[in-house]
């Protein structure tokens, strides 16, 4: 696997770069900082994930650093025709009052793309993480939803090494009934966002709207075919532990997007 690395330190009441390293086809970018939060942008050489292809992505966020982690452009998935998924991986360790906010673009599954993610975060309770993970069904301009072979996501996060988030998802079109109410049903994407740390109570206020425009259909379910289905469902859940998973369903990124934007440092 080809392993990039990101390293943040707190010198001088400054978050700073300490070390950067990009491993092709990843592209680590330092897009500049807004205060104190330091932005890197993750780009591709190849414009996106190929067959076969395994990226890893390592990051340690010391004491006290603020950062923003997004990607340059969507995550491309391409066609696999050799049966050789690709691969990315992130594994990440947060100091103490360190705050991360990671908002990438979404992965867009390709016709044909076999495609595994993973990521591992190690945080302290003191640490305030707003991790986004989405998925785009494919892409929208050639109505080629769905026709991807497989996708996998697993993210993982404890607290002082103490599991407190395990999350695994796996998809199949060709064997699952993708279209049930149970599964996609309508919808074409789908965004999970895991907000965590000493902040995150204060973010049920921010998606309120949201939350009140998916309540607002819910009443109104069944559908009638005088009703149509709602754009996108919205739901926030506590964690034993302290914090959130908000889950959304949407039908096109326009309704997504603001849900990302109110989320942002």
């Amino acid at each position: 696997m080809k392993t990039s690395t990101l390293e943040l330190d707190h010198i001088r009441s400054k978050t700073r770069v300490t070390r950067m390293v990009s491993r092709a086809p990843m592209r680590l970018l330092e897009t500049g900082v807004h205060d104190d939060t330091v932005e890197i942008q993750l780009a591709s050489y190849g414009g996106g994930m190929l067959q076969g292809d395994r990226v890893g992505l390592e990051i340690r966020c010391g004491p006290g650093t603020h950062l923003l982690l997004k990607s340059q452009a969507n995550t491309h998935v391409y066609k696999n025709d050799i049966g050789e998924e690709a691969v990315q991986a992130v594994t990440a360790e947060c100091g103490a009052r360190s705050r991360v906010h990671v908002l990438p673009e979404p992965v867009v599954l390709h016709a044909g793309a076999l495609f595994r993610q993973e990521q591992h975060w190690n945080i302290t309770a003191s640490t305030d993480l707003v991790l986004a993970d989405w998925m785009q069904s494919g892409r929208s301009e050639s109505a080629e939803q769905f026709a991807f072979e497989q996708f996998e996501s697993l993210v993982s996060i404890a607290v002082d090494d103490l599991p407190v988030v395990e999350e695994k998802f796996s998809c199949r079109p060709a064997a699952d009934d993708i279209r049930s109410p149970a599964v996609f049903g309508p919808f074409d994407l789908m965004l999970n966002v895991y907000l965590l740390g000493p902040s995150a109570d204060r973010y049920p206020e921010r998606l309120r709207p949201f939350l009140d425009f998916q309540q607002h259909h819910t009443d109104a379910l069944p559908q009638t075919s005088s009703r149509p289905n709602p754009e996108m469902l919205c739901a926030l859940n506590p964690l034993p532990f302290g914090g959130y998973i908000l889950r959304c369903l949407a039908k096109t990124r326009r309704r997504l997007q603001p849900v990302l934007d109110v989320l942002a440092p």
